[in-house]
């Protein structure tokens, strides 16, 4: 593994005492065998320094932290100030920089439990997971760009489908059958989600940001004027798109019945352009902002809700017997080697979209609390200033500290503790606005990495109706 600036280490071990025999004679043992560079406190401590000191160089000098949750490393304020620390060089888990591993049934604190751990509490998986945990590792430190090779595990899953026709795997993989049937429904059903969320999405950045902005000077200023004609198109796109997304099964049992509030926004923005009347096009406006206030965060909790129950590790469990079959059964070196690649992409692509999707609830969350305060900040800034604390501690949570885009923010919310500070309330509304500007841009490049991904997650849809129709 190649070294990173500053680590010496590819992994530090956060643990309670307690559970010290299972860490050193089967989680360290395991790791190092596995050519995994290992920091442990009785080992690797310097001696005669404080703990804090030892704690805050073990974090630095290793790429990740490995926390071993189990209900003592829960009520242990020494562990768990390891991990705190781990969480603030990488807080928005970006980097990967903490790795949870479940070892006994507790409930982590807030910041380790949004992040997705390892399951170690069966020993007999153990040694599936802990095969997992170095793919993990080693993915991680061989500077292996984000994007998920989607191709390769399509090329595994013909593989598995090849093997199941000859006979070999067939046996191992029939309880996964009908596990596999249901999670070909259900990627449609998360990329369906994703969709209508894209579309308002779209629409407010390229449709009602700009007739807000713009909506004043329709009247007067002819460009302005020419310039609504595309925004009406694009509300008509996006109705059009909507409709389509709506005759869907995955929507049967719940309609998009708030369609036609957009369709009556439309009509207004026509008829606005056609009078230039700038009181219709404000009426539109609003029409629009009646969907954008709720319907984006109801979308986002059912993608939420998909993503949960897509149960991709039950692929993963099914390509990690077969590749234990075909070792044992001596199969052939180009095959294995397919699908030793198809489930590393797969656990991949697993983790990418757990993160992605939570990354995507927070950014929501942050939007609509932005939504309620620009609305209402015009006629009092009350609302700004009761709820600035809180949204400042939301992006902060989402922020990866190395990033130019969280540095950009950081110094647009100093401009705005000043105005605050300063009683200055048009700069108060300016800097806002700045800031709620540049956590939209974020919150759409996390859209278009979810967008892009369920995109590929699509992909593999034929390759396992292959395999269950081999299994049928």
């Amino acid at each position: 593994m190649s070294d990173a600036v500053g680590c010496t280490h590819d992994v530090f071990v956060s643990y309670s005492h307690l559970d010290r025999p299972w860490v050193v004679d089967v989680l360290v043992t395991k790791l190092e065998a596995g050519g995994v560079r290992v920091l442990i406190d009785d080992r690797d401590f310097e001696p005669g320094a404080s703990s804090i000191e030892n704690m805050t160089k073990a974090v630095k000098a290793a790429r990740q932290t490995l926390v071993v949750l189990t209900p003592e490393w829960v009520g242990s304020d020494w562990t768990q100030f390891e991990g705190l620390l781990t969480t603030q060089l990488d807080p928005s888990a970006r980097e990967r920089r903490l790795i949870p591993i479940m070892r006994k049934r507790c409930t982590p604190p807030e910041w380790v439990s949004y992040r997705s751990y390892l399951d170690f509490v069966d020993d007999g998986r153990c040694d599936q997971q802990m095969e997992r945990l170095i793919r993990a590792v080693r993915r991680s430190h061989s500077g292996v760009a984000e994007a998920v090779k989607i191709d390769v595990v399509n090329e595994g899953l013909r593989t598995l489908a090849d093997l199941i026709a000859g006979g070999t795997a067939r046996d191992a993989l029939l309880e996964f059958r009908f596990r596999f049937e249901s999670i070909a429904g259900r990627i449609d059903r998360m990329a369906s989600f994703k969709e209508v969320h894209d579309q308002l999405h779209h629409l407010q950045l390229h449709c009602y940001d700009a007739i807000i902005l713009e909506g004043p000077r329709i009247a007067q200023d002819d460009s302005a004027a020419d310039a609504f004609v595309q925004y009406a198109d694009t509300l008509q796109q996006v109705i059009d798109c909507l409709r389509a997304l709506d005759a869907q099964p995955v929507f049967a049992n719940a309609r998009m019945t708030w369609i036609p509030t957009l369709q009556r926004a439309l009509d207004q923005l026509n008829a606005g352009i056609e009078t230039r009347d700038a009181a219709m096009v404000k009426r539109a406006a609003a029409l629009i902002d009646r969907v954008l206030a709720s319907e984006p965060a109801r979308i986002d909790a059912r993608l939420s809700d998909a993503a949960s129950e897509l149960e991709l590790q039950a692929v993963i469990d099914a390509v990690s017997v077969v590749c234990c079959k075909a070792r044992e059964a001596g199969l052939d070196a180009g095959k294995l080697n397919k699908l030793d690649q198809a489930l590393e992409e797969m656990e991949h692509l697993d983790d990418t979209l757990v993160a992605l999707v939570r990354s995507h609830a927070q950014w929501q969350d942050v939007d609509v609390t932005m939504r309620r305060v620009d609305t209402n900040m015009e006629a009092d800034e009350s609302e700004l200033l009761d709820s600035w604390p809180e949204i400042k501690k939301q992006i902060a949570q989402l922020s990866a500290a190395a990033a130019d885009w969280a540095r950009n923010m950081s110094k647009q919310a100093a401009s705005l503790d000043q105005a605050i500070e300063a009683k200055d309330r048009p700069a108060m509304l300016r800097h806002f606005r700045v800031y709620r500007k540049r956590a939209v841009t974020r919150f759409f490049a996390v859209d278009t990495d979810l967008h892009h991904n369920c995109k590929e997650l699509r992909k593999a849809g034929d390759p396992l109706a292959a395999i269950v129709q081999a299994l049928a």
